[in-house]
């Protein structure tokens, strides 16, 4: 068991994203192992169907959460990234009014049927990971209610850049960010003109470098300043 561990989990991007949270021993990625099944791949788009479905952890590529109104304006909640888990907590299971959708490739691996966490280290690990989806909840929140677009902007940029550094997906200052403004404009609540302003503004300033997908945070000292969140 320990062997085919090896090969195929203790270097995930799940395993790496819940080791944020505490020590796993191999007994413990050896019992999460046995917990979690089949493999399957989304095409940009593709509704993940939480409903009814068993919980998955990201494996490659990003997804969304995300509501849409009945006139189709849509408002996207949360970014899952690499290494994430969906349907682990409240906020990821089964919410009717919420979907959970791909917005590149992605590959995830489900839970086995019956899935249960546990106790000990695996319980505190995944209670580590539902805690800090929260706090990016509270997050989000603040930047669509208080935030201006600018704050906003900066504070999502260092949020991605963090999430992707836990996980050893970024080099030094610089991401991929293989997401259209669309999708942002989508994120923080703004027209998509909107967001093309606020990037070119924070190019002009020297925040920030884009070229293509590849964003790089060339000031993080003034970034975390115009967040206004200290983070």
């Amino acid at each position: 068991m320990l062997a085919a561990l090896e090969g195929r989990a203790i270097d995930s991007a799940y395993v790496r994203r819940l080791r944020r949270f505490g020590s796993l021993l191999d007994e413990d990625l050896a019992l999460l192992e046995a917990r979690l099944g089949r493999i399957e791949s989304y095409r940009p788009g593709r509704d993940l169907g939480l409903v009814g479905a068993p919980p998955m952890f990201l494996l490659s590529g990003w997804a969304c959460l995300a509501h849409t109104l009945r006139d189709g304006r849509r408002q996207i909640v949360a970014f899952f990234l690499p290494g994430d888990g969906v349907g682990f907590d409240l906020l990821t299971g089964s919410q009717r009014s919420l979907v959970a959708m791909a917005l590149t490739p992605l590959k995830v691996r489900y839970a086995k049927p019956g899935f249960t966490v546990g106790v000990e280290r695996l319980g505190r690990v995944f209670a580590g990971a539902a805690a800090a989806q929260l706090s990016r909840m509270i997050d989000q929140v603040v930047r669509l209610g208080r935030q201006t677009a600018y704050e906003r902007m900066a504070h999502l940029l260092l949020e991605l850049h963090g999430r992707l550094a836990e996980i050893g997906e970024t080099r030094g200052e610089v991401f991929h960010l293989p997401v259209k403004q669309e999708i942002l404009a989508d994120t923080l609540g703004l027209s998509l003109v909107h967001v093309n302003r606020t990037l070119q503004q924070m190019r002009r300033d020297q925040l920030i470098d884009i070229h293509g997908s590849q964003m790089t945070l060339l000031n993080r000292a003034a970034l975390t300043e115009a967040s206004d969140q200290g983070s």
